[in-house]
């Protein structure tokens, strides 16, 4: 699947410490070799077009928008239940490529 990322995730992966990095890297290629097909823990569904990848703490949300995935969110997993404005941020950014 063909996957890119908004401007403003790929620069806070790249603040990210090596570590972290190579880790969410390393999960973007995986959902690009299986696609949707990720199940839990990978790949969870929040809403009706958006989904959140797991890489340990971090958190990428992502949506689909023709026939590519973008991710437009990251962030760190600081409690059980996805934030909604991390949500409603996300929404918003998709509507910018569609």
């Amino acid at each position: 699947m063909l996957v890119s990322n908004d401007p403003r995730v790929d620069k806070e992966i790249r603040s990210l410490d090596k570590k972290d990095n190579s880790r969410v890297v390393k999960l973007i290629e995986l959902f690009q070799d299986y696609g949707f097909v990720l199940t839990e823990p990978y790949l969870k569904k929040l809403r009706v077009n958006l989904w959140e990848l797991r890489s340990g703490r971090w958190r990428l949300l992502l949506g689909t928008v023709k026939d590519k995935a973008i991710i437009v969110d990251i962030f760190s997993k600081k409690t059980q239940k996805t934030p909604k404005k991390k949500i409603e941020k996300a929404l918003r950014r998709l509507k910018e490529y569609s």
